[in-house]
C-alpha cells in the first residue's frame, strides 16, 4: 500500500497583524521500498495552520492524480487504496464527514479536496499521531532521511 504523509505549518499564526509564513510537506512512502521515501516541501505564503494543512492535502491529491491516473480519472482498482496520513484531526474529520466545516475560508479548500477524492476513488485519509507523521517531523527538522524531489 502506498502512503503519503502530509502536514502544514504556519509561523506567526498565533500573532495578530503579523504576516504568516506557511509551509507544507508531503512525504511519499512507496509500498515496494521503505528506504526510498520522497519529500516535497513548499512555501505557501500568508496562510493559517488549517489552510496550510488543506493545501498539503490538495498537493498530495495532485501528486496522486499525476502519478497514478496520468492527470485525470480514477486510480486503477488493482493499485488498491492510496492512503494519506495527517496529524490534523480537523482536516481528517472534516474530509471524512465527522466534523462540519464552519470557517468560510476553509469551505472552498474542503470542497476541492472532497471533489478530488471522489474523482480519484481509492484514496483514504487517516489520522496519525504527530510523532508518526514524517511530513510534520520534516517541517520541524526532526527527520531528514527522505530524498527531496517528489
Amino acid at each position: 500500500m502506498d502512503v503519503l504523509y502530509i502536514d502544514g505549518q504556519s509561523v506567526g499564526n498565533e500573532q495578530r497583524n503579523t504576516l504568516r509564513q506557511a509551509r507544507i510537506a508531503i512525504v511519499y512512502e512507496p509500498s515496494s521500498d521503505l528506504q526510498s521515501r520522497r519529500v516535497r516541501e513548499m512555501n505557501v505564503g500568508d496562510k493559517t495552520n488549517n489552510e496550510a494543512e488543506y493545501l498539503a492535502l490538495l498537493e498530495a491529491l495532485q501528486i496522486i492524480s499525476n502519478r497514478w491516473t496520468a492527470g485525470g480519472g480514477h486510480i486503477p482498482e488493482q493499485k488498491g487504496p492510496i492512503v494519506i496520513r495527517s496529524d490534523s484531526e480537523l482536516v481528517v474529520n472534516q474530509i471524512n464527514g465527522s466534523y462540519k466545516v464552519k470557517e468560510a475560508h476553509l469551505k472552498p479548500l474542503w470542497e476541492k479536496a472532497r471533489g478530488l477524492i471522489a474523482s480519484l476513488g481509492h484514496v483514504k485519509l487517516e489520522w496519525v499521531p504527530r510523532e508518526r507523521n514524517y511530513a510534520g517531523l520534516w517541517l520541524e527538522g526532526k527527520w531528514r532521511d527522505g530524498t527531496t524531489g517528489l
